[in-house]
């Protein structure tokens, strides 16, 4: 499964063993992280105080890594401008996100507002806390598990090939077109 991490700098500076615990949670339960970029921007922006350069790469990053993750995850025990943007783009695209604030946290944010059928939150004492809500969450959204359903609009002579097709094999129309895609993924050798 592939995971977007998201954090804010707060977090890198106060918090890194707990982002680090997180970052081999989601490995050790067959994720893997689209941009692994928590220990570059530690030793970069905290070791060695060096400020970002080019915002329009991050922002880039960002974006792409969003498309092309299956979840999000954030750490948001820290308001960030930045970290809400990747939270509204993820659930604009209808990707799971799992919101993650230690308990301590100011429960009086703008994060703890976001409610949508694809956002869930969850407080956190410590790391050990932290391991089974990432676990349960990553299993819950594991699409392997689950067949994935989306809408397909078609024309009346496609309508009545699958009407006719489904007739003459006595399968469902879903499952005539999965067969025709899968003989396409087939011939065009698709590695997922």
């Amino acid at each position: 499964m592939k995971v977007h991490f998201i954090t804010a700098k707060p977090s890198l500076e106060n918090e890194i063993e707990v982002l680090r615990h997180i970052m081999r949670v989601i490995a050790d339960n067959d994720g893997t992280l689209v941009h692994d970029w928590i220990e570059d921007a530690y030793r970069n922006e905290i070791e060695a105080g060096k400020s970002v350069d080019d915002w329009t790469d991050i922002y880039k990053k960002n974006l792409s890594a969003i498309a092309q993750a299956d979840v999000i995850i954030a750490e948001t025990s820290y308001e960030n401008l930045g970290v809400g943007y990747q939270i509204a783009m993820a659930i604009q695209q209808k990707k799971p996100v799992l919101l993650l604030r230690h308990e301590a946290a100011d429960k009086e944010t703008f994060i703890v507002g976001v409610e949508d059928g694809w956002v869930q939150h969850s407080e956190y004492k410590d790391k050990a806390h932290v391991t089974p809500i990432i676990q349960q969450f990553l299993h819950e959204n594991d699409i392997k598990s689950k067949d994935m359903r989306f809408n397909f609009f078609i024309d009346r002579k496609i309508y009545n090939y699958l009407r006719w097709a489904a007739f003459k094999t006595g399968k469902t129309k879903a499952e005539i077109l999965r067969e025709l895609v899968q003989n396409e993924i087939d011939k065009q050798d698709f590695k997922p």
